[in-house]
């Protein structure tokens, strides 16, 4: 008599081979990440707004400030 059971399925669809589920980071590597951005817009507050500000001017210095501070907000935050 033939068997009930179905054989496995091994194609590009079977079960081991979708690409959907991704291992979890560690706990301590999004924390470091973050920390990684504060201490980005640190320095660029630190050093590039002044160095911004003697070679070009306050206006631009502040416009552009706040238009890359919009843009690394704006990554930092999407999902």
């Amino acid at each position: 008599m033939a068997s009930s059971v179905a054989p496995k399925a091994r194609g590009p669809f079977s079960a081991g081979r979708r690409g959907g589920a991704k291992p979890r980071k560690a706990l301590g590597s999004a924390a470091l990440a973050r920390w990684w951005k504060v201490a980005l817009l640190v320095v660029l507050v630190t050093v590039g707004l002044p160095l911004a500000h003697a070679m070009f001017g306050e206006v631009v210095a502040m416009l552009g400030g706040a238009m890359i501070l919009g843009f690394l907000l704006g990554r930092w935050t999407a999902r």
